[in-house]
């Protein structure tokens, strides 16, 4: 949760399964380079701070376990700290979309009810007739489950990832400003 002294600093989980982009995402928005080849990431966290929507921010990304079962114990470790998730598939990996509904929405919402999650469509340049999640699925999965956003991108495309971050700070921003005024109502006995 964000508090008064770090409202400026903002805990994302990046989840999903491997080889969906999570780590490509977290490098291109901390403009690190990516080696060509796959090396499966347990746990890793991208500090970067950032100036978006007349401010500065720091962006705290922890790109975890890429295995569904295994890592757990790392994995969850940041769910308690998370201000926002970031739960990505790959439009051209169909289990990976179908590992969002049956594993990952659960894990999520079993630990954290009411943090803001951002579903991203990663390798929308993929996209072809066969097979591949359409638009309208992932729209469906983010209405069905009261998601913040629905975001497609290209990994490794610094634009599309800066929007992406920009989108999630949005979130952040206006799941603060509903906790603010359901305590204010509280409070007052509304």
């Amino acid at each position: 949760m964000l508090t008064h002294e770090n409202d400026k600093t903002v805990m994302c989980p990046i989840v999903g399964d491997g080889m969906v982009g999570k780590t490509q995402i977290c490098k291109t928005f901390a403009g690190s380079q990516t080696p060509d080849d796959y090396t499966a990431t347990v746990s890793d966290l991208y500090t970067v701070p950032t100036y978006m929507m007349g401010s500065d921010y720091i962006i705290k990304i922890v790109d975890s376990s890429i295995s569904l079962h295994d890592y757990k114990e790392v994995r969850t470790k940041s769910y308690k700290e998370a201000n926002v998730f970031i739960l990505c598939y790959s439009v051209s990996d169909r289990e990976s979309f179908e590992n969002v509904k049956s594993f990952w929405i659960p894990e999520i919402r079993h630990l954290c009810k009411k943090t803001p999650v951002v579903l991203v469509a990663t390798y929308k340049d993929t996209r072809d007739e066969h097979n591949n999640v359409s638009k309208q699925e992932g729209l469906d999965i983010m209405e069905s489950h009261k998601f913040d956003a629905y975001i497609e991108c290209r990994s490794d495309n610094k634009e599309e990832v800066d929007e992406l971050f920009e989108d999630i700070l949005l979130s952040v921003i206006k799941s603060k400003r509903r906790r603010r005024s359901s305590l204010l109502h509280t409070l007052m006995g509304k």
